[in-house]
């Protein structure tokens, strides 16, 4: 596992709250989960948002481990814009994107956040074989980017 340090992106006013980087292997699931529900908290979210978010990248983190290219990472950054979390997961892909916006595992996503996004470098990944099988080439290695937030509940005043 790898952290980084906490600072603001280039040209961004949002601050970075942290940003960690493990294997991309299911093993990592939980260490995922764990610093979400740790920032979650510190942010202050109850328990069912908590719970929320911890749910959300539990899924988008297998849905980009079964992507990613042998011996890379999952790398997620948590920034804090005004009364939200949001959480940007990325892995290297050279097998395309994760399922569309029709499939189960987008509805989950977006019944547990506020938003979900997703960011595909497309010209970077190949498809290569016969009869147009999809073939993993570290060479041919694109960005996918799942970004969720989540906004905080506001008390009524």
């Amino acid at each position: 596992m790898t952290t980084l340090p906490t600072d603001l992106h280039a040209g961004s006013t949002i601050p970075t709250l942290a940003c960690i980087r493990v294997p991309a292997a299911a093993d990592q699931l939980s260490t995922l989960r764990g610093m979400t529900c740790n920032i979650a908290y510190n942010h202050g979210f109850d328990v069912d948002g908590v719970a929320d978010l911890e749910l959300a990248i539990d899924e988008t983190a297998s849905m980009l481990i079964a992507l990613a290219a042998p011996g890379t990472d999952i790398t997620c950054t948590f920034t804090a814009p005004e009364n939200a979390l949001r959480i940007a997961v990325s892995a290297t892909s050279t097998a395309g994107q994760p399922a569309g916006r029709s499939s189960f595992s987008w509805f989950v996503l977006e019944s547990l956040t506020d938003s979900v996004e997703l960011d595909v470098d497309q010209a970077s990944i190949a498809y290569i074989g016969i009869d147009d099988a999809r073939r993993r080439d570290a060479s041919n290695a694109g960005a996918v980017t799942i970004t969720l937030q989540k906004n905080l509940l506001q008390s009524p005043q």
